[in-house]
């Protein structure tokens, strides 16, 4: 038995504005599948077209349900381990060579 494992990177393509204007159809398909799609004039970077999908991921404010650092250092597996994690109140520790 052969098992293929194939990496699919998407690859940000380039679209000159001209060509984005004849082929916008295409470019938006393109955006859908891929991922985002740049749009160049002269060969610099003016704009930059994302799936409605990706922008939503991207721009999504936190989840409701998200958890502080301290909320997920208390529901720790570690806690009641015995494990002292109090910070040293000194100036100065020594240090052992």
């Amino acid at each position: 038995m052969t098992i293929v494992v194939i990496f699919w990177e998407a690859v940000m393509g380039t679209w000159a504005v001209a060509k984005a204007k004849a082929q916008f159809s295409e470019l938006i398909e393109v955006a859908r599948v891929q991922g985002a799609q740049e749009i160049t004039r002269n060969g610099k970077l003016v704009g930059l077209l994302v799936s409605p999908e990706d922008w939503k991921k991207k721009n999504q404010p936190p989840a409701q349900n998200s958890r502080t650092m301290s909320e997920f250092f208390k529901n720790s597996p570690l806690v009641g381990s015995g494990l002292d994690l109090r910070r040293s109140k000194s100036k100065t520790r020594k240090i052992e060579l």
